[in-house]
């Protein structure tokens, strides 16, 4: 069963075409890399996919359907997102970052182990105006993991890494895939295809 259907879905900003009608099945258990030239959708697929963008055509249909509210309302309350913009508490320490999204949950994974795995243990006290942009961006990646989220979203998560860390970054999805999560990303990195299962290509729009 899939976890996250997507129907002909399609978006447009101020009548551009942001998104041309796609239409794809997310498993669980799968990493899906999202390829295409920039300007193509992949990040506008991918808020779509997460419930912050609503498409203009076509429909998104989460498994099991959540009945109560209508669909354009239905959230994951189970995501992680790797933004491009990377998004970190600045006023917190590294480890506080992860934290707090975990804060309630009974079954967040090991913020140490996460720390350690990505190379960022070191920097656990430190704020993340004190790390590099590649350090912060692994941060990122690991707070979308910390609570072992059912569908990961990640958008250029090896941008601002060497290729050792990007490893270390596929790596960690890998591994949340095989854990059984979704995971959808969005990259031009050639290292994704040894990581994913299958790879989506989108055209320009």
């Amino acid at each position: 069963m899939s976890l996250l259907t997507l129907t002909e879905v399609g978006k447009s900003y101020r009548r551009t075409p942001a998104l041309r009608p796609v239409s794809l099945d997310l498993e669980p258990g799968e990493l899906v890399a999202l390829a295409g030239p920039s300007g193509s959708g992949k990040s506008t697929l991918l808020m779509i996919a997460g419930g912050w963008e609503t498409p203009d055509t076509g429909v998104v249909t989460p498994h099991p359907p959540l009945p109560d509210r209508p669909m354009a309302e239905q959230q994951w309350d189970h995501v992680g997102f790797v933004p491009q913009s990377i998004g970190l508490f600045e006023e917190l320490s590294i480890t506080d970052n992860l934290v707090f999204p975990a804060r309630n949950r009974q079954d967040r994974t090991d913020v140490t182990k996460l720390l350690e795995t990505l190379d960022l243990a070191k920097f656990a006290g430190r704020r993340p105006a004190r790390i590099s942009r590649g350090e912060q961006q692994r941060v990122a990646v690991a707070r979308a993991l910390v609570t072992a989220p059912a569908l990961v979203l990640a958008d250029e998560p090896t941008s601002h890494q060497d290729r050792a860390h990007a490893e270390l970054v596929l790596t960690s999805l890998r591994a949340a895939a095989d854990a059984g999560a979704t995971v959808l990303v969005a990259s031009h990195d050639p290292l994704l295809t040894q990581h994913a299962d299958r790879t989506i290509t989108l055209a320009g729009a």
